[in-house]
């Protein structure tokens, strides 16, 4: 049937409520059960707003949905509190509330610290071989195999012993010297290494580990990807690019005076040197971790006063210059500009670009040193698209993602993996978040730009599923579409006419891109129907939906002017995401905070933490009595907060910790979440801890819808299925028991889902 691939305009709008209709006629399923279930296919759409479902079946815009609804099961799907993309899935995948599963947020405070860090990873460091004794121990053993093999010569050739010692000697002290050498200058003590933060069996380690063979593609919080015995893993949403970050894209210019709009993400702007023929510059690569901010680190170890740390820091920093010894890896390069066209000359390969255009994938390799170039070298991928020649040269460079073949800290699993998806469908995103969100609040590109990189990378995603499920191997597949997601947080000011930034020429153009990037989902939802065999369940469900955000709120603010926060002098000019991914000396976040009397602060998407005593480095608030009034006092003003603009409550509930979650650590997790209604969220730079000077503002930015900070009621995702679900409340985390069941997997005890058969 090539309409369910088609969309409704190959019905036409008629035909699509008639088959609607008579689908809602046909007689209702009789309940699931496992033993009916050969395979289960489960497809997770990001972002996927169960209103907006709702209103497109009823236009007939989802005909394959509308199938699945009439035929099946359908139910809007209750997401985490709060409803963020690593929370929510870190349930779905878990079956365990966010307080077991330690992912309450995107971000959370470092423990025993008041630093903001990223939820999902922990970030550490493992010894490299022998790791300090590297010299010593690679020397020894080169003097001793070169010791022998001068032993063995020097025997064959017949040679007394005293000659034959003194060559075996020579040729020891010789290797012995040259290896030792080589370790101390090619080789780091230490290399970057990545844990996941998220708690909890994962139901496809489970289901594995029971025999089902297994495939999951693109689930956030798999990094680093989950060695399985039966089953395949490409990472999703922690996975960082080459630098470190969520996606650091580049953009290359000859115009001297343009700036950054907003640079709350990581987008680096890099000047050329003219705007016509050869001009040379340079490929912005990752930090020289190893031999520059590991040796940073090592030597102020043990340093406790600030400024004795600042000094020792500068003076190791001289002699690392002094050296040669760079910071970051940048990759030089060529661009030869003419008037209708821009080569670039980039590690050996070289692409013509005219302006709107893009280029094809660049393998590009990062020299370290020889020695570590030879034997675990990196490589990235980029791509490039040249937004304009005239009247300056305008060219966009993606975030430097890892080369498939290069895993430092596994995204797939087995490693061999990425060699499979490589071969099969080239250059591919390894990013963890693919599509780029950074540009355009940055007002470097425009909505095109954004749309040409959302539906290149879900037309890649979508060949690897539809080549799956043609093959049919897997007893249990997962994919996560994240697609839905991007375009509300990008496009949802050209669908909200009260949004400040609403704008009716770029909503003429672009106002129907968030619908027909619901008809995609649906298309692919009508590619999986055509591949899934007659014993097949198949689950289509979102971890959240969306809502307009036209203000923000800015918690610590308002803690300052109510008597909660104390500032010993003025804020700083705000934080952006590069503070927190290179944030130097540990004092930079709430510096000017006087804790001594300070009762709370806010960090995160909506977080409030008490400044108690014996957790917090310096708290005020007493355990008991007087910990639970300054609850009660934040829970009692802030629901009763009014915005003076608007006269609407930004926030709809407070939560306390123990009224969300159970099971929790009180050491990490937030003494209370303050749930926004709808048309505002968390201010951005509260988020990082700052205290900007206004309770409320405007936003101003293209980021124009959200879901982070809402009430979870008010964001629910979808669930559907094309069998017959029992019950019609779902919350994400019974999709856990629910799958298991399926496949006829025994459950797993204590997890906080409960299954939705009978």
């Amino acid at each position: 049937m090539p309409w369910l691939t088609k969309g409704p305009a190959a019905l036409g709008p008629i035909a699509v409520r008639c088959l609607i209709a008579f689908a809602l006629l046909a007689p209702a399923p009789a309940p699931a059960r496992a033993a009916d279930y050969e395979k289960v296919v489960i497809l997770g759409f990001d972002g996927a707003d169960a209103g907006l479902v709702e209103r497109y079946i009823r236009e007939g815009r989802l005909p394959n949905l509308a199938r699945l609804r009439a035929g099946g099961y359908y139910a809007p799907l209750r997401s985490t509190n709060p409803p963020q993309t690593p929370v929510s899935w870190a349930s779905f995948s878990t079956g365990l509330n966010p307080g077991r599963t330690e992912i309450f947020d995107f971000l959370r405070r470092t423990e025993g610290t008041y630093l903001p860090e990223f939820a999902m990873i922990k970030e550490g460091r493992r010894p490299l071989m022998f790791g300090d004794h590297n010299p010593a121990a690679l020397g020894a053993i080169a003097a001793l195999a070169a010791a022998l093999a001068g032993l063995g010569a020097a025997l064959a050739l017949k040679q007394g012993l005293r000659w034959t010692l003194t060559v075996a000697a020579a040729a020891a002290l010789f290797a012995g010297a040259l290896a030792a050498f080589a370790a101390v200058r090619y080789l780091p003590r230490a290399v970057p290494t990545a844990t996941n933060a998220r708690k909890g069996l994962p139901f496809w380690k489970a289901a594995s580990d029971a025999g089902v063979t297994v495939r999951v593609l693109n689930v956030p919080d798999t990094f680093p990807a989950e060695e399985m015995d039966h089953g395949r893993m490409l990472s999703g949403l922690g996975v960082p690019d080459m630098r470190g970050r969520i996606g650091s894209p580049s953009f290359f210019t000859s115009d001297a005076s343009l700036a950054l709009a907003d640079n709350q993400f990581s987008v680096e702007i890099v000047r050329l040197p003219g705007r016509r023929g050869l001009l040379k510059t340079a490929l912005v690569g990752p930090l020289n971790k190893p031999f520059y901010d590991y040796v940073l680190d090592e030597a102020v170890a043990g340093l406790g006063d600030r400024e004795e740390r600042r000094a020792r820091r500068g003076a190791v920093e001289k002699e690392l210059v002094a050296r040669g010894v760079p910071r970051r890896l940048d990759v030089p390069f060529r661009i030869e500009a003419a008037e209708d066209s821009l080569t670039i000359d980039l590690a050996g390969q070289r692409q013509t670009l005219r302006p709107g255009g893009w280029s094809d994938w660049f393998a590009v390799p990062i020299p370290v040193n020889p020695l570590v170039d030879i034997v675990s070298g990196l490589k990235g991928i980029v791509r490039f698209k040249l937004i304009a020649l005239a009247p300056e040269i305008k060219l966009y460079m993606s975030p430097l993602n890892f080369h498939p073949e290069c895993q430092p800290v596994p995204f797939t699993a087995p490693r061999s993996f990425a060699r499979e998806l490589l071969r099969e469908f080239g250059l591919f995103k390894t990013l963890g978040w693919p599509i780029d969100t950074w540009s355009l609040p940055s007002g470097l590109t425009d909505e095109r730009h954004f749309i040409e990189d959302m539906q290149a990378t879900a037309e890649v995603q979508a060949r690897m599923m539809k080549s799956a499920l043609e093959k049919g191997t897997d007893r249990l597949y997962v994919q996560v579409f994240d697609f839905p997601d991007r375009v509300g947080h990008m496009l949802w000011r050209l669908y909200d006419t009260g949004h400040p930034l609403y704008d009716q020429r770029l909503a003429k153009e672009y106002g129907e891109e968030i619908p027909r990037a619901y008809e995609r989902m649906d298309g692919i939802v009508g590619e999986a129907l055509q591949r899934l065999g007659p014993r097949t369940a198949l689950l289509i469900c979102s971890d959240h939906g969306f809502a307009s955000f036209r203000r923000g709120v800015n918690y610590n603010t308002w803690l300052v002017k109510n008597g909660f926060m104390t500032l010993r002098q003025g804020a700083s000019g705000g934080k952006t995401l590069e503070d927190l991914f290179d944030r130097g000396e540990l004092g930079e976040f709430f510096q000017y905070v006087d804790w001594s009397r300070t009762r709370a602060y806010a960090m995160g998407l909506g977080n409030i933490y008490i400044n108690l005593l014996g957790r917090e480095p310096k708290g005020s608030v007493a355990p008991g009595r007087e910990y639970d009034e300054v609850r009660d006092s934040l829970v009692r003003q802030l629901e009763g907060l009014v915005d003076p603009e608007t006269g609407e409550k930004p926030v709809r509930r407070v939560y306390r910790r123990e009224e969300i979650y159970s099971g929790f650590d009180p050491r990490l997790i937030p003494d209370l979440r303050a749930a926004n209604t709808e048309h505002y969220r968390i201010g951005w730079q509260t988020a990082l801890g700052e205290v900007p000077p206004r309770i409320f503002e405007d936003n101003l930015k293209a980021w124009s819808g959200d879901h982070c900070s809402n009430d979870p009621d008010l964001v629910p995702g979808v669930l559907f299925s094309n069998v017959k679900l029992a019950r019609p409340d779902p919350g994400i985390a019974d999709l856990y028991p629910t799958i298991l069941a399926l496949l006829g997997v025994p459950p797993v005890e204590g997890i906080d889902g409960r299954s939705l058969l009978r």
